[in-house]
């Protein structure tokens, strides 16, 4: 078997997810950018939190109201509740989900999920956002998912991992344009637009970091969506994504910019 060098030398945004989350599955230099981050942010941990109820209240809405039952789900994240694959298969327990993580730890934990839930229904890509066409063409995809219906695609707080210089625009659109009609995207992305000066701050502390960490404006994220029609409401705070039960207090205490939209 191939050795695999796991970086623990090195912050990863999956296991600083992880350690917001109250999760095991971190390491120091995980821990010390996570603090730097809160220092700068004393909300992220909430943030974090909101991202994953972005996620379940998402592709639950893709089961329900789309009728769809694929979904590949990119940035994976070290697994906790509320899973793609869990929160799907609750809905419709025939949905296939395909994770994608370049996080080799990610690997590990994910190879133990596709035990729990049975072969065929979740699958594990160790790919990279930034060579879509690879993932694609993967024979583990491929073997999972029908890219002849509609899929669901996640890219929830991954975006952000890539610069400008990288195009995450073009890299989304390679996603989408291998998807039918009928398929949904649903994003998240910090938003600079929220509090320009905490997130200066959380910048140059991923730089520090040696982590590629760029927030950007509402306008920004909604290219994203491109000539996909948005489902309400819109592109908004994560907070305000159709929240269960009441809405929040204040939408933007959590500074991510969301939506879904839909392949027509």
């Amino acid at each position: 078997m191939e050795s695999v060098d796991l970086r623990t030398d090195l912050p990863h945004s999956a296991r600083m997810y992880d350690f917001w989350l109250g999760g095991k599955t971190n390491f120091p230099p995980d821990r010390a950018l996570g603090e730097a981050f809160e220092q700068a942010i004393p909300s992220i941990k909430v943030m974090a939190r909101e991202n994953r109820k972005f996620l379940g209240r998402a592709v639950r809405a893709m089961v329900v109201d789309g009728g769809i039952r694929q979904f590949l789900d990119i940035g994976t994240g070290i697994p906790t509740e509320g899973n793609t694959h869990e929160v799907a298969q609750a809905a419709a327990p025939d949905s296939r989900v395909v994770y994608v993580d370049n996080d080799p730890i990610v690997l590990a934990h994910a190879r133990a999920l596709m035990d729990a839930t049975g072969s065929g229904r979740t699958a594990y890509i160790h790919a990279d956002l930034l060579e879509p066409e690879k993932i694609l063409t993967d024979p583990v995809l491929t073997g999972t998912l029908d890219l002849t219906r509609p899929v669901g695609l996640t890219l929830v707080a991954v975006l952000m991992l890539l610069a400008d210089a990288d195009d995450p625009w073009a890299r989304a659109r390679v996603l989408m344009d291998a998807l039918p009609p009928g398929s949904q995207v649903a994003i998240t992305h910090p938003g600079v637009d929220f509090d320009p000066v905490a997130m200066a701050a959380v910048v140059e502390a991923a730089g520090k970091g040696r982590m590629t960490l760029v927030p950007r404006t509402r306008e920004e994220v909604a290219r994203f969506f491109g000539d996909w029609e948005l489902v309400e409401p819109g592109v908004v705070p994560v907070m305000a994504w159709r929240p269960d039960g009441p809405a929040p207090a204040d939408p933007t205490a959590a500074y991510y910019w969301s939506g879904v939209a839909r392949k027509r």
